[in-house]
């Protein structure tokens, strides 16, 4: 199957990609942690250029991993022909569930996006167990564990991949050390508590500016409001993926393909219908709940005459649906012409509702839709 197809079936499957929420999924066996790392590298390339590299790493995690911050400080000095170059990298991360934020020092400023990584991990691991998975992932990509051994007391498996090897305790990677073309590298764990106090200023932000992925400028006041919604959409969006995951293994068993073999063009369509019809049942409840919500906002928005009343018919709508909206998805404004296009524009969904609701296969509920 081509990766065009695969996209399509995933964005007619989910609505696009989100991610594993609170309960549905343990990053790590251990609730919460605060862990501190001594980075260091450096070796010489061919004699010609030389690396040194020094830094340090703190992680702080809650809720199994659903919850962490991740900050990096380090120094890489490259030496070559006698002169030095020195670059200072410094970075930071807050993962809250299904979403991410990245921390721009050299600009002063956050960057509020999905956490689209454990989508992944969603849909080809499946949406529980994570830690599990991860082992399995890394046994078929050729990783094989080696032996035990302990970083300040707590044994670990020790894994090798690639010439990376990791020291891992309950899904957390203690120790990292890698061997590539002559540059070593390892981050080593020197301060760990499992049973830390932990409160909201231990995943606190820097005061800088946060923006969404489109450069909208958005409120902090905000942004709870919006986690939680958006942690709604990941919770939902998560057994999505795990049952497209799954869709994906079985269609691939239906073809009788051979793990390495390349598809025809008749399995590959036969894959395609076989993944549309194991994932039909679960889009028709979604796009039934829909219905629902979209029949009640026609009411509500025929009988609202200002902002404040269509806004709470859009409240309440959101209620309903399987997918809620962002808080920034209000209405800005309400007039009679957005008034007469919002509810053109319902009427003309509710009519592929209807559609849908008469539909007994995945080919026939794509009939109901529009084709762009």
């Amino acid at each position: 199957m081509n990766p065009k197809t695969i996209v399509a079936l995933l964005v007619l499957a989910t609505g696009g990609m989100a991610t594993a929420g609170s309960d549905t999924t343990k990053r790590y066996g251990i609730q919460h942690a605060k862990i501190r790392y001594e980075i260091r590298g450096g070796g010489d390339i061919m004699g010609m250029v030389k690396t040194k590299i020094k830094g340090k790493k703190r992680v702080i995690f809650d809720h199994y991993g659903t919850k962490e911050i991740t900050e990096v400080a380090k120094v890489t000095q490259t030496t070559t022909n006698g002169k030095s170059n020195v670059k200072k990298v410094h970075t930071m991360t807050y993962m809250n569930g299904g979403t991410l934020y990245r921390v721009d020092f050299k600009h002063k400023r956050i960057i509020r996006m999905k956490n689209a990584g454990m989508a992944a991990a969603a849909l080809f691991g499946g949406a529980k167990n994570r830690a599990k998975n991860g082992k399995a992932m890394m046994q078929k990509m050729g990783g094989k564990m080696i032996g035990k051994d302990k970083v300040l007391g707590y044994t670990c498996e020790v894994w090798d991949l690639m010439g990376v090897q990791q020291c891992i305790y309950k899904g957390v990677v203690l120790r990292i050390v890698s061997d590539i073309m002559g540059i070593k590298n390892s981050e080593v764990a020197t301060q760990i508590d499992f049973s830390p106090t932990l409160n909201p200023n231990s995943f606190k932000l820097p005061d800088f500016p946060i923006y969404d992925v489109q450069g909208n400028k958005l409120e902090r006041s905000k942004l709870d409001t919006m986690d939680e919604r958006s942690e709604v959409k990941a919770e939902k969006n998560a057994g999505d993926m795990a049952a497209l995951g799954a869709a994906m293994a079985t269609a691939m068993q239906s073809t009788g393909v051979k793990k390495g073999e390349t598809l025809t063009k008749a399995q590959e369509k036969k894959m395609e219908n076989s993944m549309m019809n194991a994932m039909f049942p679960r889009m028709k409840r979604k796009m039934l709940a829909e219905s629902k919500a979209l029949e009640f906002a026609k009411v509500c928005l025929e009988k609202a005459d200002t902002l404040k009343e269509a806004n709470a018919c859009e409240e309440k709508m959101d209620t309903m649906r399987a997918e809620p909206s962002d808080p920034e998805d209000k209405l800005q404004k309400w007039d009679s012409k957005t008034k007469k296009e919002t509810l053109g524009f319902i009427d003309q969904a509710l009519k592929r509702m209807e559609c849908a609701k008469n539909a007994n296969s995945m080919q026939e509920m794509r009939q109901c839709m529009p084709e762009n």
